[in-house]
């Protein structure tokens, strides 16, 4: 045998193998970079949104039915074959809590497909999630949480809000309670917290236009609101015809509570939307009857779009009943749906924060626009009362037509 041949063989024969080896490689690598584009095809088909609100906790009624609302507005989107993708909304409990709010937020935008979120009822929560959103751009729109200074050009272009804030609601409540009904004898209450200190500015700065001091104002430490018995003594000696409460239901039904034992039952009692919950209900008849809140929204009975929502939120038998903020909660909803329809077939964060900010959208509660700091310009609010145990709007009560008598006239 000739060696040499015979090694000459067998060294064309492994560089024949090794040739084919490579190419057969280098095919493998086309092959999986041709199907790349497919596998993000695929995920392009499913777009994110989240939402945040307390489900659970002391506000869990209004943040369960908001979640509902949400919830009903992606199912109608999903449905109406309007978009080229599934909208899948990711939903979190942040229990009222700013450590669960941080963590719902962190645990949202972790989400690559995320392009936007609504969220939150408590404007503590939102204050410390909002840096997560800041940091991760991606577009918030706060649903309910109403502290004026979450909406701020620090926080432009990614924070933006569809509710009210406290000044818009205190404007609305003055306009109604002093500008129509035309008490001039107050007495003012708040708890000392950012949301209670901010409500009795700004309602104290609404008497001062219309050349009013108040008799008498308490701002209440966090240790001394449910000891309201020497304010209320201070209330029935300072000659107030009606009552501001500017803190959240628990004070305020406490407060009347303790006005009705000292025998002051002649007098007007009213406060914001925080107090439109359900601690008045375990009061009696007579404690609670009268007591009006500012609402914010519209009253859904009265319009062709609030009908249909009520008709198809109850369809879905969900256990929690509407809420003050649920209808703020679907527009949020479809503000957010309108603006992924702007962007076109592959929505991201930053088209969706370009989107929000220039939208301009027709909801439950009327054509909803954005100022330069990403606050809602719809301040659309009505009044509410308690009449036999029971919150219903002012317009429907038996007070507007004079049968009976809010107190204090």
């Amino acid at each position: 045998m000739n060696f040499a041949i015979f090694k000459s063989s067998i060294l064309a024969m492994i560089i024949m193998l090794a040739t084919s080896m490579l190419f057969s490689s280098c095919r493998r690598a086309e092959e999986v970079v041709e199907e790349e584009p497919n596998i993000v095809s695929e995920a392009a088909k499913v777009v994110k949104i989240g939402f945040l609100g307390p489900i659970s906790g002391i506000d869990a009624a209004e943040g369960a039915a908001a979640r509902n609302a949400f919830l009903l507005a992606i199912d109608q989107a999903n449905a109406s074959g309007k978009y080229p993708y599934i909208i899948e909304p990711i939903v979190m409990n942040d229990q009222g809590t700013e450590n669960m709010a941080v963590a719902g937020a962190q645990h949202i935008v972790g989400d690559p497909l995320v392009v936007a979120v609504s969220g939150f009822f408590n404007s503590g929560p939102a204050a410390s999630a909002i840096p997560v959103f800041k940091e991760a751009k991606v577009p918030l729109l706060i649903w309910g949480a109403t502290r004026e200074d979450l909406t701020n050009p620090d926080n432009m272009p990614y924070i933006m809000r569809s509710a009210p804030i406290d000044k818009q609601e205190n404007v609305s409540l003055a306009a109604i309670v002093v500008g129509e009904m035309g008490y001039r004898d107050w007495y003012l209450v708040s708890d000392n917290e950012p949301y209670g200190a901010d409500n009795l500015e700004v309602f104290t700065a609404e008497l001062a236009k219309r050349g009013i001091t108040p008799l008498g104002s308490t701002q209440l430490s966090t240790d001394s609101i449910y000891d309201l018995r020497a304010v209320a003594q201070r209330i029935k000696y300072s000659g107030a015809k009606a009552v501001y409460c500017g803190s959240a239901g628990d004070i305020g039904s406490e407060l009347k509570h303790q006005l009705f034992d000292a025998g002051v039952t002649d007098i007007m009692f009213c406060g914001v939307s925080a107090m439109d919950r359900t601690e008045f209900r375990f009061l009696s008849v007579q404690e609670a009857e009268g007591v009006l809140a500012i609402s914010p929204g519209v009253i859904l009975e009265l319009s062709e779009a609030g009908i249909s929502f009520i008709k198809d939120y109850k369809a879905k038998d969900y256990l929690e009943p509407v809420g003050i903020f649920t209808a703020n909660a679907y527009d949020s909803a479809l503000i957010l749906l309108n603006a992924l329809a702007a962007c076109g077939d592959a929505p991201t964060a930053e088209l969706m924060t370009e989107a929000i900010l220039n939208s301009r959208t027709t909801g439950l509660m009327g054509i909803t626009a954005f100022d330069d700091i990403g606050q809602t310009t719809n301040a659309a609010a009505y009044l509410s009362v308690i009449q036999d145990s029971t919150w219903m709007p002012y317009g429907n009560s038996k007070y507007a037509d004079g049968e009976r008598n809010l107190g204090g006239k």
